[in-house]
């Protein structure tokens, strides 16, 4: 396994045959606790979702939405005032994913301002940030991976 794979098996919080949830660290992140939620039904368009594929989301976006807003409250000395639910699967190489992406107490911009402001700052994470944040996630939420 390449080094850039060993790297992004770190950012894992949970996986099992039907949902992987990882934490955003790809080359910007909008906000330090961005977790990414993807449906293993390899569809790739929120059109295609059936029945089954809501259920997963119906179960797995109010737990993580909660673990977030404690594990960042811990983490980051602030509420999470505001979690955004984001899907911006605009390629085929990757199924139906949606991104959580918390807004902080101390912030004024709100909503597709606050997301285009973020896209521009290109935040950096150092991996202990990262690897913290995953190790109280996977407590909140168990492992099954």
């Amino acid at each position: 396994m390449s080094e850039k794979a060993d790297e992004k098996k770190e950012w894992i919080i949970k996986e099992d045959e039907k949902v992987k949830i990882n934490l955003f660290f790809g080359e910007d992140p909008y906000a330090i606790g961005h977790i990414v939620i993807e449906l293993k039904c390899c569809k790739h368009d929120i059109s295609e979702l059936e029945g089954d594929d809501w259920d997963i989301l119906k179960e797995w976006v109010p737990k993580v939405t909660k673990a977030m807003k404690n594990v960042l409250r811990e983490f980051m000395g602030r509420e999470t005032v505001k979690l955004y639910l984001c899907s911006f699967n605009e390629t085929p190489k990757f199924p139906v994913h949606f991104h959580l992406v918390p807004r902080y107490e101390c912030e004024t911009l709100k909503g597709p301002k606050l997301l285009f402001y973020r896209s521009k700052a290109k935040q950096t994470i150092p991996p202990s940030v990262r690897d913290a944040i995953v190790r109280e996630m996977k407590k909140k939420l168990g492992n099954n991976h």
